[in-house]
């Protein structure tokens, strides 16, 4: 598979800013698939006319996109009740900007770090499922599919918790491979068999197993193959997400991804 073929099946992250101000025209001359970032500055700064303009934008040039909600100080059941608020507040407004943009998902993180609810994991939880009540409504009722990603979490039994309360269509996994090599105490096995069958996202980006760098695929030391082996066994076509955070690690990124994909052409099959 070449780079072009690739670039159609990937979404590219971007933050909603950056993309305004600096890649907007590279990204409709190039056909690039965007996976937009929100955060809370973005949320305050921007209204929803400049959303609606680059909207059509990528609609007009039959772009494709995914969001990727806010999560910096944001945690689905903080045990701050004003935190929680806020948490709701910015993820039903992602939802709205979700569907402006006619987004084939939102990806949202479940902001649980052991280190820091040590000895609450279970209020926490109560607290989660109050608030992912009222998101799952609301992007249902505006016909966004949400996919929970992994960050800090020690082990998949947060997920898997939350996936045996909700489980429906309109909520899947968002497997970030960055992350599990980087925060995770568990292998990526283990993760597959926990929560695998619930992926419909991927986050690709590469480190050595020391921070968290977003490096192009291939320049660390991630299994990659591994996971795509397991998505191509069990007939998975999950969205694909390029999250390099430095513009030159694109091309290598998609290189990488094109490799993949020409190894386990079932997954491209599954997709069909």
């Amino acid at each position: 598979m070449d780079i072009e073929s690739a670039k159609k099946i990937a979404f590219i992250s971007c933050p909603f800013d950056m993309l305004v101000e600096e890649h907007l025209p590279l990204v409709l001359q190039e056909g690039i698939n965007l996976e937009i970032g929100l955060n809370g500055t973005i949320l305050d700064r921007f209204k929803l006319p400049s959303f609606k303009w680059v909207a059509r934008k990528l609609e007009s040039n039959s772009l494709r996109c995914t969001i990727h909600a806010p999560f910096i100080d944001l945690s689905l059941g903080a045990i701050d009740s004003m935190v929680r608020t806020a948490t709701i507040k910015r993820l039903l407004r992602a939802i709205d900007i979700a569907a402006v943009f006619r987004a084939k998902s939102m990806v949202f993180h479940t902001g649980f770090d052991p280190k820091h609810y040590h000895g609450q994991k279970e209020e926490w939880l109560e607290n989660c499922y109050t608030t992912l009540k009222l998101i799952l409504t609301h992007a249902g009722l505006k016909g966004i599919k949400l996919n929970l990603e992994n960050v800090f979490e020690y082990t998949p039994e947060i997920h898997q918790t939350i996936f045996s309360r909700f489980d429906e269509p309109g909520l899947g996994f968002c497997f970030d491979l960055g992350h599990q090599k980087v925060f995770s105490k568990r292998s990526m096995d283990e993760w597959l068999e926990a929560v695998g069958n619930k992926i419909g996202q991927l986050h690709l980006h590469d480190n050595n197993g020391d921070w968290d760098d977003h490096l192009a695929i291939g320049r660390g030391k991630i299994d990659f193959e591994r996971v795509f082996q397991y998505l191509e066994k069990n007939r998975l076509a999950p969205l694909i997400t390029i999250e390099a955070h430095k513009k030159e690690d694109v091309i290598p990124s998609l290189e990488g991804l094109s490799r993949l994909l020409d190894k386990h052409p079932g997954l491209l099959r599954a997709a069909s």
